[in-house]
């Protein structure tokens, strides 16, 4: 259906619904945000009605299915006074765009839809599989380095401090003294390499992932996109939506992914990891280094 025209009030008003179907549609409206996330098995059990149900509603409204319905609700969600376009990169020109859209927005409930629909994004874009292949060759490697340019290396820091303190031999690329390529001169077969990459997709980090392609190490790239212009360079390719209504980029979500593969590897590692961490407390406690 090509509803992206119509209000989901309007597509209601103008369909043929039964009592219960009328009670699934009032909650929806009432629950848009929430609806968005959902799935059609959750959304029945909240509303007490069979999956069946669910999916013979969003037949009645015309969509194909309750994954074609979904797909609207969240495009309607979205839509107007919340995130600009990923296509517009300059931030001055992000900045234009936005200007106008926060003076007609509820900045706090807008941001907090646009942060909840990019962590959200995370369970949609990446499988099990790849990300507990990820967690294994950073466990797996001799040494795991971590590159990300600009804004991104905040997130690098973050990163190799907590995943410093339960495995060895991280190396973080953060300082003007080195280049990426100078960090990764040792790069070998025997080593996982992360890079953050995210529009404007820096050229920096795009040769960096081919040095270490190169080397032979396992790559990991944390992105944004599948069609990135950094992405073929992966092993395993992690994704993650950054979208805005300002003229950066929001990384709270991408630390929420590097907050979660770090939790991961603890788990995974977490006779050493207690050990190294008492080591570490034992001295920066002298020190209140918390």
């Amino acid at each position: 259906m090509d509803s992206s025209q119509k209000s989901l009030k309007s597509i209601i008003s103008n369909s043929k619904l039964t009592k219960k179907e009328e009670e699934i549609a009032e909650y929806i409206l009432n629950n848009l945000t929430d609806a968005c996330l959902v799935t059609s098995i959750e959304l029945a059990k909240r509303l007490n009605v069979s999956n069946a149900t669910i999916i013979r509603f969003s037949k009645k409204l015309d969509f194909s299915g309750y994954s074609d319905f979904q797909k609207y609700l969240r495009e309607q969600c979205f839509e107007g006074s919340l995130a600009i376009s990923d296509d517009v990169t300059l931030p001055s020109e992000r900045l234009k765009l936005s200007y106008d859209k926060v003076k007609q927005s509820d900045l706090l409930n807008d941001n907090l839809k646009i942060l909840e629909q990019n962590i959200f994004s995370i369970s949609e874009k990446n499988s099990s599989a790849e990300f507990n292949k990820a967690i294994n060759y950073i466990i797996d490697a001799r040494r795991v380095y971590i590159l990300g340019s600009r804004a991104r290396t905040g997130l690098t820091e973050i990163m190799g401090v907590f995943l410093n303190q339960v495995i060895d031999n991280i190396v973080i690329n953060s300082t003007n003294s080195f280049t990426p390529f100078d960090t990764l001169a040792s790069c070998s077969k025997d080593d996982c390499v992360i890079i953050f990459s995210f529009p404007r997709y820096s050229e920096v980090d795009i040769e960096a992932a081919k040095m270490a392609k190169e080397a032979n190490a396992k790559v990991v790239i944390i992105t944004d996109k599948a069609t990135a212009p950094i992405a073929h360079f992966a092993d395993v390719l992690l994704l993650v939506s950054v979208d805005s209504n300002a003229f950066f980029n929001s990384y709270t979500p991408v630390l929420f992914l590097a907050e979660l593969i770090c939790t991961h590897v603890s788990r995974a590692t977490v006779i050493q990891s207690e050990e190294k961490l008492e080591r570490i407390n034992k001295h920066i406690s002298q020190f209140g280094m918390y």
